[in-house]
């Protein structure tokens, strides 16, 4: 109940889930990316006689990690997560990675068609199989399907080397489509907005309140992440 803070020298992942739960408590934890960075500072400095300020290892170690740090975009089906994040990718020069997009690559059905199959259940394990693959990549940006969320170790994973915002857009606002089974009309897509509403906001880091204009929307996403004062 004392304890003040934690450190872990892992730096792969970003955020250990030693980090990650003792931040879930409030208590100050950091990875070990940094200390990987004053080390090499460190070393440096032995090999070559000159003195490398304290400055110049906070600049490397922020860009490193801003370099390496996924965004994690999540948020209700239709709520431009997609759109969103591929130009937020180029326009952070970070590769774009949609989960329901490598569902479909690595099982060769669509979407309706896992759940017609499988069931609901079945296509969960699935997207979970596809989370844990794709949040261990680094340097992306990272679009997950509107019921990622549901299992919170799917939520822990991401931020193991994410930082996941909360695509918030109005309900009223949202597109029903037929290749989304949970929400195919707008009575289903209430339903899952009312169930899922508490969850988006307990799992994200940071919140963007989406408009309509698309460039002010990708301009919030990078500023809130490239801002994000990371204590990793």
């Amino acid at each position: 109940p004392k304890l003040k803070s934690v450190t872990d020298a892992v730096y792969n992942p970003l955020c250990s889930e030693l980090v990650i739960r003792a931040r879930e408590k409030g208590i100050n934890a950091a990875g070990g990316l940094y200390m990987l960075v004053a080390q090499a500072a460190f070393a440096s400095e032995k090999f070559t006689g000159t003195k490398i300020p304290s400055s110049q290892t906070e600049r490397v170690y922020k860009s490193i990690l801003l370099d390496k740090k996924n965004i994690v975009l999540i948020g209700m089906p239709g709520c431009g997560k997609t759109t969103i994040g591929r130009k937020a990718a180029k326009a952070l020069g970070k590769s774009f990675i949609d989960t329901d997009e490598e569902i479909v690559r690595e099982t060769g059905m669509k979407i309706p068609e896992i759940f017609e199959k499988c069931g609901e259940k079945g296509f969960r394990e699935i997207e979970a199989d596809i989370v844990k693959k794709v949040s261990a990549r680094q340097s992306a940006v990272i679009a997950t399907g509107g019921g990622a969320v549901l299992n919170q170790r799917n939520v822990q994973l991401l931020k193991e080397n994410g930082f996941i915002i909360f695509i918030d857009r109005p309900v009223d606002e949202l597109v029903t489509t037929d290749d989304r089974p949970l929400s195919s009309n707008r009575d289903m897509l209430y339903r899952r907005y009312r169930e899922r509403y508490g969850l988006y906001n307990t799992s994200a880091q940071a919140v963007i309140k989406a408009v309509r204009e698309l460039d002010k929307n990708i301009k919030a996403v990078t500023e809130v992440f490239l801002n994000e004062n990371f204590s990793d």
